[in-house]
């Protein structure tokens, strides 16, 4: 950061104090207080008040946010987080919602970085969405978490939802180890004489109903998705954030399915 940050005002090293604080545990502000070299003598007990009593201190003294910076870049280091990726993103979205208001970000990789200050609520909500956090407040499958992961960190909504669907195939291949795509995969592996999978046993309308159901639903989605997004250039078919969890959130219903199914053996002469 060669550019110079300017300094928090009250109602942000307040807010700031109380991220902070939701996450740190009193020990932990403690040990990074000393680190940061920001004295701790506010004789507070509750974590936030402690927090904004020294961050305005030191920010007075030094007429520098700059002790302040060290400390947020310090506590989210992602090493710490290397067992809890939720709580850091969970973290970083909270201190982002605070520091955007001054023009600053913390990326995912942990640097602190400027950016274009955010002045409304909505603006600062837009900014700190978390596509990936959204999905697992919705308990999306993570089949679909897996296979689009490094599109969902980019926020590129249409690879992201071309990836996922993608899935769907891999995980009926893998379930029935047949080598076909698409359609004729589907087709294959849901029929309802001698099936690689099956909803249910089988025997009733309904349950034949069923099984053409989900057979129905994954032609559809790749139909709808996969070969559109393959072949359209990105600009002819704009997913947005909404339209991105409905599908994704879609896929994720259909990889619970997958779950339930029973795998039919078939043995070769």
């Amino acid at each position: 950061m060669c550019q110079q940050a300017q300094c928090f005002n009250r109602g942000q090293v307040e807010a700031l104090s109380k991220a902070l604080g939701n996450y740190m545990t009193g020990s932990e502000i403690s040990k990074l207080l000393c680190q940061c070299g920001i004295d701790d003598n506010s004789n507070q007990t509750t974590k936030w008040r402690r927090l904004d009593y020294c961050f305005i201190e030191r920010q007075n003294k030094d007429r520098s946010p700059n002790a302040i910076l060290r400390f947020i870049k310090e506590a989210l280091q992602p090493v710490l987080f290397m067992n809890d990726s939720d709580k850091y993103e969970a973290f970083r979205t909270d201190v982002n919602q605070v520091i955007l208001t001054a023009g600053l970000e913390i990326q995912r990789d942990g640097n602190l970085c400027f950016a274009v200050a955010a002045t409304t609520i909505d603006e600062v909500k837009h900014r700190t969405q978390n596509l990936e956090r959204m999905l697992r407040q919705r308990c999306v499958h993570e089949c679909v978490l897996k296979y689009c992961k490094e599109e969902l960190l980019q926020e590129n909504y249409f690879h992201a939802v071309f990836e996922a669907t993608k899935s769907l195939s891999d995980r009926v291949r893998e379930l029935t180890s047949l080598s076909l795509d698409g359609y004729k995969l589907f087709d294959e592996a849901f029929k309802i004489s001698n099936p690689y999978l099956a909803m249910n046993k089988l025997q009733t309308s309904s349950e034949q109903n069923q099984q053409n159901g989900l057979h129905q639903m994954l032609n559809g989605v790749t139909s709808m998705v996969r070969n559109v997004t393959a072949h359209e250039p990105k600009i002819k078919w704009l997913i947005n954030e909404s339209d991105a969890v409905d599908i994704l959130c879609t896929i994720s219903f259909l990889h619970k399915q997958l779950d339930q199914c029973i795998v039919v053996p078939h043995f070769t002469a």
